[in-house]
């Protein structure tokens, strides 16, 4: 029975945009040349073939392991890879490959670490300035334990946004993100927000449908924008198998276009909400929405 409902057919409202173009094999040929990977494809992203086909990628650095085990998210929880420390270069040499404007860069949470891996972020944006002068960058870190000197150095390390999701509401961490804490990542976003250059943009994305009431949502929305953050998006939770938590709702276009009006009336710089909405969905758009 539960194979069966994991494959009942989704509303048509949730569809993603197959593309196999020279845009897409070119993004697959760079990651593959210079030995990176992708939250686009670790993460099974519904948009990688519209996204890679404009040459939008995600890179993922640390490794494909996470040290944490969310029952929504397709990034497996096990023993983490030693970090690599020629990737910050590598991802700038292929950011400078694709000629992009506009590169995002995320990555699994390692608690492992002593410093999280913020170290590993600040040399990932160095090294793209260097090689790519006028690239704006884009950071979506893990909560780094709200660890004020560990994100002050991510806030200064140059990025133009700076990213973390919040994903689901308070009441709903426990059974589903066991080894996060509501309070610790709303700490982290207003750490952000204290420590970043005034034209950094904090960002930060809820995904529905686990169950939450439209009131959640709506509170999850108002903690966000009390914490400075200043991009907001919200997404549809697909779920990627049978062994992960269980869709509850799929939500219609009109019932986000709902929860953007009263983000927009909250006072967010920019808010992308939709079906198919994620982190880094035209994320380039987003920025200079926020940035006007």
């Amino acid at each position: 029975m539960e194979q069966l409902s994991f494959l009942k057919k989704r509303p048509e409202w949730i569809r993603a945009k197959a593309s196999l173009g020279e845009g897409h094999d070119t993004v697959s040929k760079i990651l593959g040349r210079f030995d990176l990977t992708s939250v686009c494809m670790d993460a099974a992203c519904p948009n990688r073939g519209e996204c890679w086909d404009k040459k939008h990628v995600t890179f993922m650095v640390l490794g494909r392991n996470c040290t944490r085990g969310c029952s929504f998210c397709n990034i497996p929880g096990r023993n983490p890879e030693t970090p690599d420390p020629s990737e910050p270069g590598k991802v700038a040499a292929a950011v400078a490959a694709l000629g992009l404007e506009y590169a995002v860069i995320t990555s699994v949470t390692r608690d492992d670490l002593e410093d999280k891996g913020a170290g590993h972020f600040v040399e990932t944006v160095i090294e793209i300035r260097e090689m790519s002068p006028s690239t704006k960058v884009e950071l979506l870190i893990p909560d780094m334990d709200a660890d004020a000197s560990l994100v002050k150095s991510i806030a200064l390390s140059g990025a133009d946004v700076i990213g973390h999701n919040i994903e689901i509401p308070e009441a709903f961490y426990e059974g589903i993100r066991p080894g996060a804490d509501y309070g610790r990542s709303l700490r982290t976003l207003s750490l952000l927000k204290t420590c970043c250059s005034p034209g950094t943009m904090v960002k930060s994305a809820i995904i529905l449908g686990m169950g939450e009431s439209q009131g959640d949502v709506v509170n999850t929305m108002t903690d966000l924008r009390a914490s400075g953050v200043d991009i907001l998006y919200l997404g549809q939770y697909l779920r990627p198998s049978i062994h992960h938590y269980p869709v509850k709702k799929f939500y219609t276009p009109q019932e986000f276009g709902v929860f953007s009006g009263k983000a927009e009336e909250m006072g967010f710089k920019a808010v992308l909400a939709g079906p198919m909405v994620r982190s880094s969905y035209r994320a380039y758009e987003s920025y200079i929405a926020a940035s006007q």
